[in-house]
C-alpha cells in the first residue's frame, strides 16, 4: 500500500487542477484515512513511529506486509470513533464574508450579450473545435469538411434560435443545401488519447469542459453556494445513462454543479470525475457553503476538511451516516405537534437538528443552529433561502434550450454546457447592469439569447454567390450567325423552367432543349 496523503497533499493537488494525481485515490483509501491530529488512544501505533524516527524522509515508503495488514484495519477503527453528541448550547461562529470586487467592471460598460458569452466560450475554444472536427472527418471520411471557427459560431447561434423558436422537427429548420450535415463536432484528437485517459468516461469531452470550468472559476464567487445533482436529458442508448426518479427528467446523465443563490454555476463536472464528485467538489469553495446533497463520507473527516479551508455548511444529512447521535424519533416529534424539534451539537460545534414538518427533517450545519426560532428552527429558514440555486439553473437550462437528437450521447453534455454559458454570461450581463447603470431595464433570458444567436448567424460572413452569367445582347442572340449546337454535360435549360438539356449553344453560352418535343434552339434564337 503506497504512503497516504495528508490532507494538505489532497488540497494543493485540487487547487493545482492536477486530476491524474487525484483520480489515484479510491474509495478505500478515504475509509481509512484519519487525519492525525485526532490520533489520541494510546494503541494507534505512537510507539512504532518513535522506534522508527526517519520511517517518513525516504522518497518512496516500503510497501507494509500482508499479514500486518488486518492488524493495522483495526487500529484504523478505533482511531475513527465518532463524536459525542450531547444536548447542550450551539455557539454559532462568525461567518463574516468578504465579497470580491472585480476591478474590470467598468470594461465590460459596453459590451454586448455576445461579448458576454465569448467571455466564457472564447474564440480559441471554437477554433479548437473546428480543427478537431476536420481532423475527424479525414480520419472518418477520409475528406475534411473545412469548417472553421466562423461556422461553429453560425451553428451555435442557430442552435439558439432553434430553442427560442419550437418546431416539430429537425427538418423543418435546415434545407438539404445547408452544411449541417457534414459539420461533425469533434473535441479531441482520438489516436493521441492513451488507454489510461480513455478510463474517463467523458474522455470524449474533456478538454472542452476543463476549459469552461476555467472560465467558469474566474467570475468572483458568492457568498453562499449549492452543490447538487444535474440531469442532462437522454432516453437514447449509452452505458453512462442513469435513472433517477425525483429529477423532472428523471432519464438521463447525471453531473455534480456548484452555484450561487442567483443560479450562476461556478463548477460543473461529469459523473466520470473521480476528483471533483461529492465530497472534493466542496474543497474548491472560498468563504461558506450551503449544500443541498447529503452527505455520504465520514462527519469528522467532512468536517476537518472543509474547517481547513474556512468554510461553513449546511444540509440534509442521513443519520445511519452519524453514529452515536440520539434523537427523539420520528413518531415522539408527531405527538407533539407540526413544528416540534429536537438536537444535538458535537465537540467541534456542529448541531444536528432533527425538525418535524410534515414528516421528520434531519439537517446538519457548522454555523447556524435553532436560534431565532420563529415558525420554524433558523437552520431550517437559511437552508431554504440558499439551498435552491442548481434548482433555478436547471429551471432557466429548460426555458429556451432546443431538443436535438445524436448518435453520440456526449454531444447532449455539450449542447447543455453551451446553454449553461448563456445563462451564467446572462447573469454576469444583469450584475455589471445593476452595478453600472442601476435604473437601466436588463435584457429577460430570451431577449438575450436571441441577441448573441443572431450575432453568431448575422457577423459571420456569407460565402460568396456564384456570378450570373452576362446577358447577351438580343442582336447577337438574333443574328443567325455561328450558333453552333455542341454535345456538352446535361444541365438546366436557360428558357424552360424544369427542364435539363445537352445541346449547348458555343456562341451563346447557353445550354437548350432540342429534341422531337421541345425545340428551345430555335425559340431562343428567334425570340423577340
Amino acid at each position: 500500500m503506497a504512503k497516504t496523503d495528508t490532507i494538505e497533499d489532497i488540497l494543493n493537488m485540487i487547487m493545482d487542477g492536477n486530476s491524474s494525481d487525484i483520480e489515484q485515490l479510491g474509495e478505500d483509501e478515504d475509509e481509512e484515512w484519519t487525519p492525525a491530529r485526532i490520533e489520541e488512544h494510546p494503541d494507534s501505533g505512537d510507539d512504532e513511529e518513535e522506534e522508527n524516527p526517519d520511517k517518513d524522509d525516504d522518497d518512496e515508503a516500503p510497501e507494509i506486509p500482508k499479514d500486518k495488514t488486518p492488524k493495522q484495519s483495526g487500529k484504523s477503527k478505533v482511531k475513527r470513533k465518532e463524536y459525542r453528541w450531547e444536548k447542550i448550547q450551539f455557539e454559532a461562529p462568525s461567518a463574516e464574508f468578504v465579497e470580491p470586487v472585480e476591478e474590470d467592471s467598468e470594461e465590460r460598460l459596453d459590451w454586448t450579450p455576445c461579448q458576454y458569452f465569448k467571455d466564457f466560450v472564447t474564440e480559441d475554444m471554437l477554433q479548437e473545435i473546428a480543427e478537431e472536427t476536420n481532423l475527424y472527418s479525414v480520419q472518418k471520411n477520409g475528406k475534411s469538411v473545412n469548417t472553421n471557427a466562423q461556422e461553429i459560431e453560425q451553428l451555435l447561434g442557430m442552435y439558439m434560435h432553434m430553442g427560442l423558436v419550437q418546431m416539430p422537427n429537425v427538418r423543418a429548420y435546415w434545407e438539404t443545401e445547408t452544411r449541417y450535415p457534414p459539420v461533425l463536432i469533434h473535441f479531441q484528437n482520438n489516436l493521441n488519447v492513451s488507454e489510461d485517459a480513455k478510463q474517463d468516461k467523458v474522455w470524449k469531452l474533456r478538454p472542452w469542459l476543463e476549459k469552461l470550468r476555467q472560465r467558469f472559476l474566474c467570475i468572483p464567487p458568492e457568498e453562499c453556494h449549492a452543490v447538487d445533482e444535474i440531469m442532462v436529458p437522454f432516453k437514447g442508448k449509452s452505458h453512462q445513462r442513469c435513472y433517477m426518479p425525483g429529477k423532472p427528467h428523471k432519464w438521463g446523465f447525471k453531473m455534480w454543479g456548484r452555484g450561487g443563490q442567483s443560479g450562476y454555476m461556478s463548477l460543473m463536472c461529469a459523473k466520470g470525475d473521480e476528483i471533483l464528485a461529492k465530497r472534493n467538489l466542496m474543497l474548491v469553495l472560498q468563504e461558506m457553503l450551503i449544500t443541498k446533497f447529503l452527505l455520504t463520507i465520514s462527519l469528522r473527516q467532512f468536517h476537518w476538511n472543509l474547517k481547513q479551508r474556512g468554510i461553513y455548511y449546511i444540509g440534509t444529512v442521513r443519520m445511519n451516516r452519524v453514529k452515536d447521535c440520539q434523537l427523539m424519533d420520528e413518531k415522539e416529534l408527531k405527538k407533539k405537534g407540526r413544528g416540534s424539534l429536537d438536537f444535538r451539537v458535537n465537540q467541534e460545534n456542529n448541531i444536528i437538528v432533527r425538525w418535524y414538518d410534515n414528516k421528520a427533517v434531519n439537517l446538519l450545519s457548522s454555523f447556524v443552529g435553532v436560534e431565532p426560532l420563529c415558525e420554524a428552527p433558523a437552520i431550517v429558514d437559511t437552508y431554504n433561502r440558499f439551498m435552491g440555486g442548481i434548482d433555478l439553473l436547471d429551471m432557466l437550462s429548460a426555458l429556451y434550450k432546443f431538443s436535438f437528437r445524436s448518435q453520440r450521447w456526449y454531444i447532449y453534455i455539450w449542447w447543455h454546457t453551451i446553454t449553461v454559458a448563456v445563462i451564467n454570461a446572462c447573469i454576469r450581463y444583469r450584475r455589471d447592469l445593476e452595478k453600472l447603470h442601476p435604473r437601466q431595464k436588463h435584457l429577460p433570458l430570451r431577449r438575450f439569447q436571441a441577441s448573441v444567436a443572431t450575432t453568431f448567424v448575422l457577423a459571420t460572413p456569407t460565402p460568396p454567390r456564384r456570378r450570373k452569367t452576362t446577358e447577351l445582347p438580343p442582336d447577337v442572340r438574333k443574328d443567325g450567325l455561328n450558333h453552333f449546337p455542341t454535345w456538352e454535360t446535361q444541365q438546366r435549360c436557360k428558357p424552360c423552367v424544369g427542364h435539363f438539356a445537352h445541346v449547348f449553344c458555343e456562341k451563346c453560352r447557353v445550354h437548350l432543349c432540342l429534341n422531337k418535343d421541345i425545340n428551345c434552339f430555335q425559340a431562343y434564337h428567334n425570340a423577340k
